[in-house]
């Protein structure tokens, strides 16, 4: 993967990372969006190959970080079970928290 990609990968996995410091059950973001954004912030040119390079990286780091069983992606929306209780979230990706105290 060319350098500057892994670069904006590794600064989403920051934030990611940064946001579940906090207790919260769950983040969402509508990743392939920001991704975007990023790349265009940092005047990356970039194909769709380099695009679907990054968010699988991506994608295989937060299962490596968080487990597979957190990282719900690959749809506009997802289902999850919140405290005993089916939740909607509407974001292309989700992420459980697995420090997170029910």
């Amino acid at each position: 993967m060319k350098e500057e990609l892994l670069k904006v990968a590794n600064d989403y996995l920051e934030w990611v990372h940064v946001q579940l410091e906090s207790d919260v059950n769950f983040i969402g973001d509508d990743y392939i969006d920001t991704i975007e954004d990023m790349l265009l912030e940092e005047r990356i040119l970039y194909t769709q190959n380099d695009m679907t390079q990054t968010i699988k990286s991506i994608i295989s780091k937060l299962q490596d970080k968080y487990g597979v069983n957190n990282i719900f992606y690959g749809a506009p929306e997802h289902t999850v079970i919140e405290n005993g209780r089916y939740v909607t979230l509407y974001n292309q990706l989700i992420i459980k928290n697995p420090k997170h105290k029910e």
